[in-house]
């Protein structure tokens, strides 16, 4: 491995490439950090949907903070005909590293196809 794969990528300055380069952020959060820069410290991360402070601290040794810009470029606005990165459950977030709506449907599917096996296996077994 070369030393250019552990250079901290700087969340200020960096292309969308950059920061999807990153195991854990993916096109859509990626996106999102660009849309709420500048950041004056890398905790400022959380206040991106879809990252919080378990997903934060996995990304921080990553990350590096360089200058600020001037102008902050303005919030994005509600879309209700577009999926929100990531779905919220009180104060935490659920399945935060699926950095879209088909991974987290395909989880889901795993999981309750699991169960319903689990099911079926339980009824053959008490049916001998």
């Amino acid at each position: 491995m070369s030393e250019k794969e552990f250079a901290p990528v700087d969340v200020n300055q960096a292309t969308l490439e950059e920061l999807v380069s990153i195991r854990g952020i993916g096109p859509g959060l990626g996106q999102g950090i660009i849309d709420q820069r500048p950041y004056e410290t890398i905790d400022d991360l959380v206040q991106v949907p879809g990252i919080n402070e378990i997903k934060l601290a996995s990304l921080k040794p990553y990350l590096s903070l360089g200058k600020t810009q001037a102008k902050r470029a303005p919030a994005r606005q509600f879309d209700p005909g577009k999926p929100t990165p990531v779905a919220k459950l009180g104060n935490t977030e659920a399945f935060v590293f699926f950095e879209n709506h088909n991974e987290r449907q395909d989880a889901l599917l795993i999981i309750f196809g699991g169960f319903i096996l689990g099911l079926i296996i339980m009824m053959l077994r008490r049916s001998k």
